[in-house]
Parts: structure tokens; sequence; C-alpha cells
């Protein structure tokens, strides 16, 4: 399976994404125009902010199709093996993580995440990797929770009365 990976060019990697990013817009959209877009008495309506972010994202994923059909670039994506270990190592604790939200929340999930990348791709010292781990989710949810009053993922021990997050 790697050698094929090591032979897809930086165009067929640029295609995929923004077939991805289009594929992802046009959802958004179509529930922006559901939440309503427009302006109202007081201010934008729920659907307003998503449909101007998905306008834009849409506008810049085609100038970069754009540029892709008229200078492809078409040396390999990944020019060695150890390109594509480090992708995977990046990309796999961030695909756990994603699936961690719905029963950890975000808060819980940020700290686990961020103390483990610390400790393990970072080579802090465990005490720090702890310490990033216990202080960003409670700044965050003090900033976000607190703060600004934004509803984010609580975990299952908030549920339960554990946790404040």
């Amino acid at each position: 399976m790697m050698p094929s990976l090591l032979k897809i060019s930086h165009r067929s990697f640029e295609i995929g994404v923004a077939i991805i990013l289009v594929a992802l817009g046009i959802l958004v959209f179509f529930e922006s125009l559901r939440l309503n877009p427009g302006l109202g008495d007081i201010g934008p309506e729920p659907g307003f902010f998503p449909f101007v972010l998905t306008i834009a994202m849409l506008f810049g994923v085609f100038v970069v199709l754009i540029g892709v059909v008229r200078q492809p670039d078409l040396r390999p994506f990944f020019e060695a093996r150890e390109e594509v270990v480090d992708l995977l190592k990046v990309g796999l604790p961030i695909f756990f993580a994603v699936l961690a939200l719905k029963w950890l929340g975000l808060y819980i999930t940020a700290g686990l995440y961020m103390a483990f990348f610390m400790a393990w791709y970072g080579r802090f010292k465990s005490y720090w990797a702890l310490a990033g781990g216990v202080i960003f989710p409670v700044a965050l949810w003090l900033t976000l929770a607190k703060g600004f009053n934004i509803p984010m993922p609580h975990s299952i021990f908030y549920e339960t009365g554990l946790l404040p997050f």
C-alpha cells in the first residue's frame, strides 16, 4: 500500500481535497439556507455567518482548482516513506480525538489530546504534558463557557455532575 501512496501527485491530492471541501461547502450552504442567512431586526440570523464563510471557502477552493488546472504540479506528494509515517503520526490522533468528542466532550478531549501529543510527539517530560493536559482545557472552558457563554459539547461526566465540563 505504501508504494502506491508515494506515486500520488500534488495535483491529485489538491483535487481530492477540493472535492471534499466542495462537498462540505454544499452541505453547510444548504444548512445555512435552512437557518436563514439573512439579517433580522436585531442583527444577523443564525445562518448568516455559515453562509458567508461557505461562500468564501468555495470561492477559495475554486481559485485553487483553477491554479491546479492551469499549472499542474505532477511531483509526488510524498517523496519518501517517512513522510507518510509523519502524516499518520499526526492524522491518527486527530481522527481518534474526533471520535472521542461524543463521549468525552471538547474540553476533556482537548486535554487528553494535548497531553498525549506533548508527551509522545513533542517529547515533553510527563509532568509538563500533564500540566498542559489540565491547564489547557480548564483555560478553554473558562474562556468559552464562562467568559463568552458559548456552549460546547460536554462529556459524559458532565451529565453525572462529576465535572463542570
